[in-house]
């Protein structure tokens, strides 16, 4: 518990500064350029996601799992983890490219997109995975608060230099993404990495799990998970405005803050359930979390929605036109705690698929539900629609955790192919 305690607080560190440097940006934009300037960086950052998301292809979960259970085969897994990075990354930076050019975005913002886009490549060589694998939480966290910090004081600094805006933010952030990648890479080379020595895998074990058929499925399911959580913002810049955008962002960021304090506790854990033996107790207990998660954050929605006002007004230093935005999202939050960890179990231990077929239903009811709702209500539509998928994602990976063996009595090595069977 104490180790576990420790891993959280060194990871959250950095992950506080990260959030709160990000939310020093977004209310510095809003209090001095207004919302839809607040909706281009949004939305740019929202795009350039979905191509580090693609790049990865769940490969982050994959490497950090096998290097949990054998850091002796680090240098084997990392070569295949870079290898299939490489190719992915040059798939979604063109399409992205595409998109940002010729796609459904606000006019204005297409070559800010563009930026961001673009911005991904370091990512592809970025050892993040590798740190989290090792429980190396300290320069996890590290890594992260500096990396945001280093974007957001930069982006600020060069704005208030140049009296740009938005070209100054775009080039903030792809310094602050090649300077992480570099951070990671020069720890590993002086200090992480330990003489070599007979890895614990089978011949041929390690080939087998980056096989694109083992990896499609997870990095289909992380696709599927971030289309889940904020397509909604795409959908939203390719239906409405960049004032929209910026209304819902507003809104959206404050549960994300949220949702990533909590997230720290899932990605600590996360090693630690790839290598931890199962049985009754063990399911026992994740039903028992479960239910003390889901009071935690229905606690959590009600005060978010009695204070939405003033939160918004502190933060933004108006409200934006975005309560009702903010009090209808507050009641995503004991859902996402409990979908979270139920999906962080199902990959730790090796199920992957259901947490795709999860994601990707939970994703076909948020794109449906917006395609009908954002014409006719906007921001509240894609707000109403994340309420709906929630409550489809919580069946689906509810019921995998009940009739899946997830708790054996020795965690599985792996169950991506064949067997049925991502955090947030």
């Amino acid at each position: 518990m104490k180790r576990l305690i420790g891993s959280i607080l060194r990871l959250g560190a950095g992950e506080a500064v990260s959030r709160l440097a990000s939310f020093v940006l977004y209310a510095y934009i809003s209090r001095a350029f207004g919302v839809e300037l607040l909706g281009i960086v949004a939305l740019s950052q929202t795009i350039a996601m979905y191509v580090t998301f693609g790049t990865d292809q769940g490969l982050r979960m994959i490497g950090a799992r096998l290097v949990a259970r054998d850091a002796s085969a680090a240098p084997v897994i990392m070569r295949h983890v870079l290898r299939k990075r490489l190719i992915s990354c040059a798939i979604c930076v063109t399409l992205g490219s595409a998109y940002a050019l010729w796609g459904p975005v606000p006019g204005n913002a297409r070559f800010y997109v563009l930026g961001f886009v673009l911005a991904v490549i370091p990512y592809a060589f970025s050892l993040d995975w590798l740190a989290w694998g090792l429980d190396h939480f300290g320069w996890l966290g590290a890594w992260r608060g500096g990396v945001g910090l280093f974007f957001v004081l930069g982006a600020i600094a060069a704005i208030r230099t140049s009296g740009a805006t938005l070209l100054p933010i775009t080039i903030a952030n792809a310094a602050s993404t090649v300077l992480g990648a570099v951070l990671l890479w020069t720890l590993w080379r002086f200090r992480w990495q330990s003489p070599p020595s007979e890895s614990k895998h089978e011949p041929g074990e390690i080939e087998s799990q980056f096989r694109w058929a083992a990896v499609l499925p997870l990095g289909m399911a992380t696709i599927f998970n971030l289309m889940f959580n904020n397509f909604d913002t795409v959908m939203l810049g390719a239906m409405t405005s960049a004032k929209e955008v910026g209304r819902y962002s507003a809104a959206y960021k404050i549960l994300i803050v949220i949702f990533g304090t909590y997230y720290l506790l899932t990605q600590s854990l996360y090693p630690k359930l790839s290598r931890m033996k199962g049985g009754r107790q063990a399911r026992q207990l994740l039903a028992e979390v479960l239910v003390a998660l889901g009071i935690l954050g229905g606690c959590l929605a009600l005060v978010i929605a009695i204070w939405a006002a003033p939160i918004l007004r502190i933060i933004y230093g108006a409200d934006l036109n975005a309560i009702h935005l903010l009090r209808l999202l507050s009641f995503a939050i004991p859902m996402d705690f409990c979908a979270a960890l139920m999906g962080t179990v199902l990959v730790s231990r090796g199920f992957d698929k259901p947490v795709l077929w999860g994601a990707g239903a939970a994703t076909l009811c948020n794109v449906l539900m917006n395609l009908w709702l954002i014409p006719r209500l906007n921001a509240t539509g894609a707000a109403w629609a994340t309420l709906a998928s929630y409550l489809v994602l919580l069946v689906v990976l509810g019921s995998s955790c009940l009739m899946q063996p997830v708790f054996l009595e020795e965690a599985p090595a792996s169950h991506t192919v064949g067997v049925m069977g991502i955090p947030a």
